[in-house]
């Protein structure tokens, strides 16, 4: 199996979830809204920056740190990261190599492009009904 159909099968399972954890007059979501922005920042910023961000405000918002969380998963799901490392810890390491990190930047692009798009398959937006 790819890598993009094992991230795209478990964005499915992780959005999934997440759909069926908000209430039914809630499913406007931030989540969504997060997931829509993601890939964009994530290109803006770089991996690093964008998970600390997430991380930080985390202590605010609850969904940033669900999609922390999600990435994370994806992480360990494709073997990237240990059961008890961070991926912030992971990313800002002085020891990853530059083509490491370019591997681990492209695999969070691919997470948050699919994310993207099962949150807005699955979720609604903010006013819909």
């Amino acid at each position: 199996m790819t890598i993009e159909r094992r991230i795209a099968g478990q964005a499915k399972d992780l959005v999934r979830e997440q759909v069926e954890k908000t209430p039914e007059h809630k499913q406007e979501s931030e989540y969504r809204s997060l997931c829509e922005s993601f890939p964009i920042l994530l290109r803006s910023a770089g991996l690093a920056q964008t998970v600390s961000y997430l991380r930080a405000k985390t202590k605010s918002k609850k969904e940033y740190g669900v999609l922390y969380g999600h990435l994370q998963t994806q992480f360990r799901n494709l073997e990237f990261l240990g059961a008890q490392e961070e991926l912030g810890e992971k990313a800002a390491d002085p020891k990853l190599s530059q083509a490491n990190y370019r591997l681990y930047s492209e695999i969070a692009m691919k997470a948050a492009l699919w994310h993207k798009r099962l949150s807005q398959a699955l979720l609604r937006k903010k006013g819909e009904q």
